[in-house]
């Protein structure tokens, strides 16, 4: 396309003069502003192959040599991959659609899976909160759902409200378990009515969100490993930041693996006990993946890394499901008071 390159070379852009086919200060190529539909097309595509020939590569070291696309970052070599935050959002939301579309949801549940449901729900008369997952005789399915205050199954919050009434006032819920025990009280009469739909319901908008739950916890990720390396001038915030997205980013990849292992795992499927195998290297890889990018990337001795390591992931992870239970618990209420 070297024919569409304008003699003028005054940047169309920023006015600066141009020494060869692109602007030193802007970027911007010094093209013809006139182009016809054709190389608007090659335009396109040349941009698609250079985004694409960038994300390979980086997927490639990101999966093959962890902490080494840090590394680059650091050193200044940036051109040859994808700029971390851009692979970070792209990775996101691709993976995400991904799971979501292959976590399928209750709506691609059998109907012996939805009676089982029900069936459980029935016989329900216990008074606390849980979560259980079952596999079904003779089906290669397993049912998931929550058991509820049977107490609470019809018009739980004019329930609570009137337990709470009749207690001496000194035995009453204070402000903070009030708040959270008429929610489990409406959630518990919206659940009851009909357990699958509230299921599907539920777990299709946690889906959805679960990629909040780790875009919540990037700060805490970055934070921590400044306070850990805060004697390292040389690694600086920003640093600790792309380190943190390149890692999340194999996160995401994992999570995905996850999700394919885990359709087969759990069941009465030939291969469920090889899936479960599988799920449990995966989530232990991710955890063994940060160590090594962490002795790489910051090169210190394998001791006072694996110190580091250990806090960084006990504290991570203690975040991250906190604050998915936190998500987990505003879906659920939200969609109660639906």
């Amino acid at each position: 396309m070297s024919h569409h390159h304008r003699v003028e070379k005054d940047c169309l852009n920023c006015g600066t003069e141009v020494l060869g086919k692109f602007c030193q200060q802007c970027g911007q190529e010094n093209l013809e502003p006139r182009e016809t539909a054709l190389h608007m097309v090659r335009h396109f595509a040349e941009d698609v192959t250079h985004f694409d020939s960038k994300f390979f590569n980086s997927v490639k070291f990101l999966f093959t040599r962890p902490g080494f696309l840090a590394t680059e970052y650091m050193n200044g070599r940036r051109v040859s991959y994808l700029n971390p935050v851009r692979m970070y959002l792209f990775t996101s939301a691709f993976i995400f659609i991904l799971i979501s579309y292959l976590s399928g949801g209750s709506h691609n549940e059998k109907p012996e899976t939805l009676k089982a449901r029900d069936s459980i729900e029935l016989h329900n008369t216990t008074e606390s909160v849980s979560f259980y997952t079952t596999p079904i005789d003779g089906v290669e399915e397993q049912v998931s759902g929550m058991v509820l205050p049977h107490s609470y199954k019809v018009n739980g919050v004019h329930v609570y409200d009137s337990i709470q009434k009749s207690l001496p006032v000194d035995e009453r819920d204070q402000m903070i378990d009030r708040y959270f025990n008429r929610k489990i009280a409406a959630t518990s009469s919206a659940y009851h009515k009909s357990p699958n739909e509230f299921m599907h319901k539920l777990y299709e908008r946690f889906v959805k969100s679960f990629s909040k739950v780790f875009f919540l916890s990037l700060p805490l990720f970055v934070l921590l490993l400044r306070l850990l390396y805060i004697r390292e001038k040389k690694f600086y915030f920003s640093v600790h930041a792309v380190f943190t997205l390149q890692y999340y980013c194999f996160v995401f990849f994992s999570l995905l693996l996850i999700t394919i292992a885990q359709s087969y795992a759990f069941n009465n499927s030939p291969i469920s006990s090889v899936m479960t195998i599988v799920l449990t290297t995966i989530v232990i890889g991710i955890y063994v993946y940060l160590y090594i990018a962490m002795l790489r990337f910051y090169q210190q001795h394998w001791l006072k890394t694996a110190i580091k390591f250990l806090i960084q992931s006990s504290v991570v992870t203690i975040a991250l499901l906190a604050i998915t239970v936190i998500v987990f618990f505003n879906l659920m209420v939200s969609l109660a008071e639906a």
